[in-house]
Parts: structure tokens; C-alpha cells; sequence
């Protein structure tokens, strides 16, 4: 048996039979639907190419096809554009639109702008003053990747006296703001919000250990917060003892809509969507949860770790009462997320180690140094795993059981975000452009 062999505390017992099928029917929101429900989508929603939120509908890193060319060369750059300031944000995509969220270094003053898909030309772009705070050396001001949907744009950050939350409509006016109280990290905010339903759910994790003498330890909880007025839903109070980053998935259980994501001191958890009550949770980490939990075949996966090593993938089946399955440790990635395609996970470590492994096991069945420091999750696009070291060279691996390298490139940049991949284009922010692949319409 493990060492950290994990115990589970069920607080309401769930029957999760069926999260499977729910999992073929995510809209582009990033939220799970039921499939025996019409479509009742409203004209002016976003349509099915659209990359809403980090790592693109309900997380998963994958685009099943797109007319974009995979792997791509110079001549397939559509538009390459110079952003002011820098950040790790990740670039979403709304229709004709992308959104990015991007900061200056030098006085923490952070931005967020519209720019038009087709063409690269700016829309609007709205500041927010900052002062300059404590971050990791990897870390920005602008790590948090905005959400969208039809009704507008979710943009968060923090600051140590205060965690900001701002709406904006698609013409960049303010819809509402919210001030959810004083922040406590070392490295600075990195989370992500996302949509379900009618409500932005944002996790706030915060540090209650290894803080600068005089510091008082952060409160962490999830809140969910009304789309239209940022009113508090509800609010779920977790255990505080580290920051953690990952953006949970969202699946239908019977007439619930569930969040299933990760932390260090509860584990595995998932908590109903609508009322905020916790279901149950799972404890497995004992080190930092930075990347965010994906499902696949009946299985919650995240991973932990530190800076210096430790790193574990661990997957619990979630068909019944909590269990783990396996664990991998060997190459294991922290803070870049897995992906799942069809039987195979697929895991791109920090220290630029690719492994695929059998889904329902965890057997590896190949793995191979592609080498560099990578801070970028991977994604999946027409069969094609695409990983990004930190100094913008671009992997493209076949996403299968055989490891094949099908081509590389090189942004000639600093690069920590993930990609967006629509069915037409390609969108890559780097430290300091952001460039669409993709033929010209």
C-alpha cells in the first residue's frame, strides 16, 4: 500500500452513475447538459467553436477537429500583434471575438482587451490600477484567464487587501464589481473563473503556511457569484493551508450539476453546482494543487507537487464511493494540466518529459525527453498533442499509444499560457504578442 495510502470522508453519498455519458454532452460554456434535454440555447449564445474559458470547454485541452493547420508554420500566422504590459493569462474566444488579460510589471496596473478575431485589431480595452505586490519569479500580474459567454466577459485578480471581480459586456462596459475581501498567497493569484448555469464560480484559495513573520493566514472558499449582479449565491468554506490553482470540470449526476475539482488539504471534492453544499470529498495530496483536475472514463485526475519534486498524478474512480485507482509519480507533471483523449492520458511534466499512459490503469506506454522548462498545459487538436517550453518552442507529438514527433516551431518568445484552439484558428499568447494561426478568410 501507499505511504499517503488516502482515506475519504463521504459527507453525502452520491450516486454518480452516468457521468460518463453526461461528459459527450458539454456545451460551449464548459457546462454539463443533459443529453435526453432539448437544446435550448439562445440565438445570440456562443457557438460550438468557441474557447470560453480556461483550457476551453469544461477544461478539457481538447478541439476534436479544426481547419486550422496542425502543426503550422510561418506562413499560416493570420495576424501577430504586440500586447502592452505581459502575463500568463490565457487568450478565450467568443465568436468573432479574443480576450486577453494582461498587466504591467512594472506598477501591477492590469488591462483587459478585445481584439477582433479576424484581424487583429484592437476593439477596446479597459485599465485597472494597481500597486505592485510579492509574486513568483514565474508568476504575473495578469495569471488569471478571463471566462465568457453570450451575456459578457469575467475578468478576476488579487491583490493582498483585496480579491477583485469585474463583468463587462461585450462593447466593454461594466456590468457589476465585486470585492471578495483580503488575499493571502507567496506567489500571487492565479486561479481562473468559470460559468455554470446563471452563476460565475470563481475558488479562492489562499496560504495559511510558511507565511512572512506578522501575516495572518488567508480564509479559503469557492463562491458563486449571480452572472447578472455579482451577487453571492452561495459560498463553500475550505480548509486553508496552501494556494491552490486548479479550475474544476463540471458533470451531471441525476438532477445535479456537480463541480469536481482539487485541493491540497480536502483532496478530491465535489460540490452541487446550485445549492453550494459539499457532496463528498476525497483527501490524496499532501503537496501543493496547481494544475486543474480533468475526468475521463470514470476517473478524476489532478496532480501535486512542489518546486522541489514530489510530483504525483493520481486518479480516483468517482463511479460510486471515491477510490483511488493508481498513481504515477515517475514524470509526473505539477503544474501543467493532463490531458485525456479516447483510452489514453496524456502528461506533459515541467521539466519537459512527455508520457502517455493507459487510462484506465496509469501503465505507461511511452515516454520521451522533448526537454525545456514548460509552465503551458498541453491541448489536443485533430489527434495532435501540442506541448510549449517556456522559451516558445512548440512540440506537436500524435496523440496515440506510439510516440511520434510530427513537427516543432518556434514563437521566439517567453511563453506560460495555453493555447486556444477553435474549429478555425489557433490563438497563442506569449510574454509579449498574440498570434492567430489560421488561414485568412
Amino acid at each position: 500500500m501507499h505511504p499517503l495510502s488516502p482515506s475519504f470522508r463521504i459527507l453525502a453519498k452520491a450516486n454518480i452513475v452516468g457521468l460518463l455519458l453526461a461528459l459527450s454532452a458539454i456545451n460551449s460554456k464548459g457546462e454539463a447538459q443533459d443529453t435526453s434535454s432539448p437544446n435550448t440555447t439562445s440565438p445570440n449564445s456562443a457557438t460550438s467553436q468557441d474557447w470560453g474559458r480556461f483550457r476551453g470547454p469544461n477544461g478539457t485541452g481538447v478541439q476534436p477537429k479544426t481547419k486550422a493547420p496542425i502543426p503550422w508554420q510561418a506562413s499560416d500566422i493570420r495576424w501577430k500583434i504586440q500586447l502592452p504590459g505581459s502575463g500568463n493569462s490565457s487568450p478565450v474566444v467568443w465568436k468573432d471575438r479574443v480576450y486577453v488579460f494582461t498587466a504591467y510589471p512594472d506598477n501591477a496596473s492590469r488591462e483587459l482587451l478585445a481584439i477582433d478575431l479576424k484581424t487583429g485589431r484592437t476593439l477596446w480595452q479597459k485599465a485597472y490600477p494597481s500597486a505592485p505586490h510579492a509574486l513568483h519569479q514565474r508568476s504575473s500580474y495578469a495569471s488569471s484567464t478571463p471566462v465568457v459567454d453570450d451575456s459578457g466577459v469575467y475578468i478576476a485578480w488579487g491583490v493582498p487587501d483585496q480579491v477583485e471581480v469585474r463583468a463587462l459586456t461585450h462593447a466593454g462596459d461594466e456590468i457589476w464589481k465585486r470585492d471578495l475581501g483580503r488575499y493571502v498567497s507567496q506567489h500571487g493569484f492565479g486561479t481562473s473563473p468559470i460559468i455554470v448555469d446563471d452563476k460565475l464560480i470563481l475558488v479562492n484559495s489562499q496560504d495559511a503556511e510558511e507565511l512572512p513573520p506578522g501575516v495572518e493566514p488567508g480564509v479559503s472558499s469557492i463562491v458563486a457569484l449571480n452572472l447578472k449582479s455579482g451577487e453571492t449565491i452561495w459560498e463553500n468554506k475550505r480548509l486553508t493551508t496552501r494556494v491552490c490553482y486548479g479550475v474544476p470540470c463540471v458533470v451531471k449526476q441525476a438532477d445535479k450539476t456537480l463541480l469536481l475539482g482539487a485541493g491540497t488539504k480536502e483532496g478530491f471534492f465535489a460540490i452541487d453546482a446550485a445549492s453550494g453544499k459539499t457532496e463528498w470529498e476525497f483527501a490524496a495530496f499532501d503537496k501543493r494543487v496547481v494544475s486543474s483536475a480533468v475526468m475521463g472514463g470514470g476517473l478524476l485526475i489532478s496532480t501535486c507537487g512542489s518546486g522541489g519534486g514530489g510530483n504525483e498524478l493520481i486518479a480516483v474512480s468517482i463511479l460510486g464511493e471515491p477510490k483511488e485507482v493508481y498513481r504515477i509519480q515517475r514524470a509526473a507533471p505539477y503544474v501543467p494540466t493532463p490531458v485525456v483523449s479516447g483510452p489514453w492520458i496524456f502528461m506533459w511534466a515541467d521539466n519537459g518529459i512527455v508520457s502517455c499512459a493507459e487510462l484506465s490503469n496509469g501503465k505507461t506506454r511511452w515516454q520521451q525527453r522533448i526537454g525545456g522548462n514548460v509552465s503551458s498545459s498541453p491541448v489536443i487538436a485533430n489527434d495532435c498533442l501540442i506541448g510549449i517550453s517556456e522559451d516558445g518552442i512548440v512540440t506537436f507529438i500524435k496523440a496515440g499509444p506510439e510516440f511520434e514527433k510530427i513537427g516543432q516551431f518556434s514563437l521566439d518568445d517567453v511563453i506560460r499560457s495555453t493555447p486556444a484552439i477553435t474549429e478555425n484558428e489557433v490563438l497563442l499568447r506569449t510574454d509579449k504578442y498574440l498570434i492567430c494561426i489560421g488561414a485568412s478568410e
